[in-house]
């Protein structure tokens, strides 16, 4: 019998693990979730268990496995199926975007490091270990502050992702929304990679189904509901990803929110967190096996809070967001 981790070591070539390392890698698998690439060993550490949702084509034989629901997208970075914005914007979330979008500067420094932990209080290192986003959107982490400095010493940092959300959130601000929808349903994709990522993924499923001596069956194509809900799926991961890697910028998350408040699935409501006022914004896709993801923010300034994920075969698990301005050089002195 193949369980799911020993699927996830099986699929690991056929599409990369993109990033927000796990909460749970079995709940994540078994609710056929992926993580997104970084060409680095041990993602689960090395990402500080940051865990991603986004549906993966790479997962189809895990989904089958776990009994749940996974469809893939054939779209391109030049066609991404995005349906047109609503001609009215969330309105609790367009009167966040212009009381922000005016301040332009970003804070003192030039980098953010972040604490991930289970308090909404106390910025306590925790399990998540921590981490510093520089304001290009390179990204390093460490178990601890000196694990982070050897990181930043070493420039053991991520890759271009971060930088692609970002430039798509900056878009938003003043860009035409159904192009900075379409270009954020993609930005986890390098341009010019994976020319033909769809014949590999077949091929690749289609080998494991010979290693095990099964009849190779093609996944159903997706519906057109299902579609919708991948590609809803990307948009809100990609986005909620530029908003936690560069929490301080005020046009990053005047242009995430912006994105997100003509997403007509996502709802906003008014929200209290650790006697902050907050806003709490609900995305969720039924047919992937019911998974609802939370985003808490600020009321007032739209600064990432919190991020809770659940689903019906999957624990519900919140994490806390503590960030500050701080300066490369600094950390990597240790003054931090």
């Amino acid at each position: 019998m193949v369980d799911e981790m020993d699927l996830l070591r099986d699929l690991k070539e056929a599409e990369p693990l993109r990033p927000r390392a796990f909460e749970d890698a079995r709940a994540v698998l078994r609710t056929a979730m992926a993580e997104r690439a970084a060409p680095r060993p041990k993602p689960q550490t090395r990402w500080g268990k940051r865990r991603i949702m986004a549906f993966s084509a790479a997962a189809l034989v895990a989904a089958s496995a776990a009994g749940v629901l996974v469809a893939t997208s054939t779209s391109t970075p030049d066609k991404a199926p995005v349906k047109a914005a609503p001609s009215t914007a969330n309105p609790i979330l367009a009167k966040l975007v212009a009381d922000i979008t005016p301040l332009r500067a970003n804070a003192p420094g030039d980098a953010t490091l972040e604490i991930r932990n289970q308090s909404p209080a106390s910025d306590r290192l925790g399990d998540n270990g921590i981490g510093l986003f520089t304001d290009d959107g390179t990204y390093y982490w460490g178990v601890d502050k000196k694990a982070l400095r050897r990181a930043i010493i070493r420039r053991d940092g991520g890759d271009d992702m971060f930088k692609r959300d970002i430039a798509v959130a900056l878009y938003a601000v003043k860009g035409d929304i159904n192009t900075a929808r379409a270009r954020m349903a993609v930005s986890n994709l390098a341009p010019g990679t994976n020319p033909d990522p769809e014949r590999a993924k077949i091929e690749k499923l289609k080998g494991l189904a010979k290693a095990r001596g099964e009849k190779y069956v093609p996944p159903k194509p997706p519906t057109p509901q299902q579609q919708k809900e991948i590609t809803d799926n990307h948009i809100w991961t990609n986005a909620v990803d530029a908003l936690i890697a560069a929490p301080e910028n005020p046009q990053v998350r005047a242009g995430v929110l912006r994105i997100m408040a003509t997403m007509p699935n996502v709802k906003v409501t008014k929200t209290t967190t650790a006697g902050r006022p907050t806003l709490t914004l609900v995305d969720s896709w039924p047919t992937a096996g019911k998974i609802v993801e939370k985003l808490v923010i600020n009321a007032r300034t739209g600064h990432p809070v919190a991020l809770t994920s659940s689903g019906s075969d999957m624990p519900s698990r919140t994490t806390y967001y503590h960030t500050s301005r701080v300066t490369l050089a600094d950390v990597s002195a240790g003054k931090f």
